[in-house]
């Protein structure tokens, strides 16, 4: 995709597995995506077998120059609930780049009501939501 005057082709090549779920989201600059390859490139590392994501590499900019493993996430589920999110990536992301912020380091992060809504999220620090959001 090129937008004003930047030139540069930039994009992603998509895998999926047997069952149609994504597994990588390669990334590349050039006319074939061949260069520059995975400097924002996402891994899915596995699926439990309710199709849950058990595991998430992501790949980002770490300096002014330097690219490299910016998340490299555990996810447990209480069914098809999300428990916990562990982070072990070392490498913090540069600039004003998204990651994952691991903030709360526990067995569970994430609690849900009787309806199954998400009810606190102890990595974002938020502790209520209702029907508004």
């Amino acid at each position: 995709m090129e937008a004003g005057s930047e030139t540069t082709v930039r994009g992603y090549k998509f895998t999926y597995d047997r069952l149609a779920r994504i597994k990588n989201a390669a990334y590349g600059e050039g006319d074939n995506l061949s260069l520059n390859t995975n400097r924002f490139s996402e891994q899915v590392t596995g699926y439990d077998k309710q199709g849950n994501i058990l595991g998430l590499s992501r790949y980002g900019q770490i300096s002014e120059t330097g690219y490299s493993l910016i998340d490299n996430l555990t996810l447990s589920y209480n069914g098809n609930q999300l428990k916990a999110v562990k982070d072990n990536a070392t490498n913090p992301v540069y600039g004003n780049g998204v990651e994952f912020k691991d903030g709360a380091n526990a067995e569970t992060e994430y609690t849900y009501d009787e309806n199954g809504n998400l009810t606190k999220d102890f990595n974002k620090k938020l502790l209520k939501f209702n029907i508004i959001g």
